[in-house]
């Protein structure tokens, strides 16, 4: 699914939910798996990516822990360490 700002809020939710329970499922293995490792990041970078544009709707500091400017720079390093972009 394509993640974007004209993603309704139930999609975007949806969306941080199955990425937050595969993050959760990848954690523990990542670092014994390289394969799992990049599947780990790229599904953290989606959370972020979804965390940043429902923390802009909520009207949320743009620099504070939890703004959007703070989830996109997350959700870009996450893309980096998956190995490129989503």
């Amino acid at each position: 699914m394509r993640i974007d700002a004209r993603t309704n809020t139930a999609r975007l939710e949806a969306a941080r939910s199955s990425a937050g329970r595969k993050v959760e499922l990848l954690e523990d293995v990542r670092h014994s798996r390289a394969d799992l490792a990049a599947e780990y990041h790229a599904a953290y970078a989606t959370w972020h990516k979804c965390s940043a544009i429902l923390a802009k709707r909520r009207g949320e500091p743009d620099e504070l822990l939890g703004g959007m400017a703070w989830h996109q720079r997350k959700a870009a390093r996450h893309l980096k360490l998956a190995g490129g972009a989503q």
